[in-house]
C-alpha cells in the first residue's frame, strides 16, 4: 500500500492506494488544482515508484536579470518633475508601485530559460505578447533529423522568453490561476520561484486574477479564492495590498520545496 500526498491549490491532500497504477484515478478529481504528489510505501510488496520523466521536471534558468529599480524611480520621479536621487527605493515603495502598476516598470526585464518544456506548454506561454518575447527551438525534420510527423505535443523543447515587469505580472494573472493547464502552471511557478532569488518583491506582485479582482472573473469558479478567504473579514478581503499579503502567507506555506515534489 502507498500513502499519496496530493499538493492542490487548495491545500494538502491524502489518499491511499494499493497500487501505483491508480494514481492518475487519484488525481482526476483535482486536475484543475492539481499541483505535485508525493508517495511513500507503507506496507505490502514494494514496487519502485515512478520517476519524473525529464521533460515534466520544470528546470529554468535566469540568463538575465535588468532590473534596476533606481532607474525604474527616476523614470517615475520624471513624470512628476522631479530627481529620483541616488538611493535604492524600499520594499514598501517598490510594493505600491507594482499594485499601482505604472509604465516604468517596464524597464526592468528579466531573461529565462526552460531547457526541456512540453511543447504544447511552450505555446501557452506563446500566447502571451505584451511586454514579452519567445524563442523556442525548431521541431523541422532538416534540422533536427526527427520525422515531424511522428512527433508528440508532450515531446520537450527548449525554450527561451524575455519578459518586462508588467508581462511577469500580467503572465502570472492567467498562469497560476487553477483554469490554467496544471504543467503550464507548474513551468510558471519554476520561472517565479527563480526570480525570487533574486528579488521578493517581484515575486510578491506575482499572484492569479483571483487575488487581484477581489474574486474569480472566470467562467468557473474553482473555488481557491472563496476557500482562502473563508475565515478573512470584509475588510481583509476588500483591500488589495491586504489580498496579496495573505496570498503570500498561504503560498509560502503550500508551495514548499519544488524539488521534493514529484511530478507527472
Amino acid at each position: 500500500m502507498y500513502v499519496i500526498d496530493l499538493e492542490t491549490t487548495q491545500g494538502p491532500v491524502t489518499v491511499e492506494v494499493n497500487d501505483l497504477s491508480e494514481i492518475p484515478t487519484v488525481i482526476a478529481p483535482y486536475k484543475k488544482t492539481y499541483i505535485g504528489f508525493t508517495a511513500k510505501f507503507v506496507e505490502g510488496e514494494a514496487k519502485p515508484i515512478p520517476t519524473t520523466p525529464t521533460f515534466n521536471a520544470p528546470q529554468v534558468k535566469i540568463t538575465d536579470f535588468n532590473v534596476d529599480w533606481k532607474k525604474i524611480k527616476s523614470a517615475c520621479m520624471t513624470t512628476i518633475s522631479k530627481e529620483g536621487g541616488d538611493k535604492e527605493p524600499s520594499s514598501e515603495w517598490k510594493r505600491k508601485l507594482l499594485l499601482a502598476e505604472h509604465s516604468p516598470l517596464r524597464r526592468g526585464i528579466v531573461s529565462w530559460k526552460w531547457e526541456n518544456i512540453p511543447t504544447y506548454v511552450s505555446t501557452h506561454f506563446a500566447r502571451h505578447h505584451e511586454g514579452c518575447e519567445k524563442f523556442v527551438a525548431t521541431q523541422r525534420t532538416d534540422r533536427t533529423g526527427v520525422d515531424r510527423s511522428e512527433r508528440s505535443q508532450t515531446d520537450p523543447v527548449m525554450m527561451e522568453m524575455d519578459a518586462n515587469i508588467q508581462a511577469l505580472i500580467n503572465i502570472s494573472l492567467k498562469r497560476l490561476c487553477s483554469a490554467a493547464d496544471p504543467t503550464t502552471r507548474k513551468y510558471w511557478r519554476a520561472v517565479l520561484e527563480a526570480i525570487r532569488d533574486y528579488d521578493e518583491d517581484i515575486f510578491w506582485a506575482c499572484v492569479p486574477q483571483c487575488v487581484k479582482c477581489g474574486g474569480c472573473p472566470e467562467y468557473s469558479n474553482c473555488g481557491f479564492f472563496d476557500g482562502m478567504t473563508k475565515d478573512w473579514t470584509k475588510e481583509e478581503i476588500t483591500n488589495i495590498r491586504t489580498r496579496y499579503d495573505k496570498y503570500n502567507e498561504w503560498r509560502n506555506q503550500a508551495w514548499g520545496p519544488t524539488q521534493t515534489k514529484m511530478k507527472i
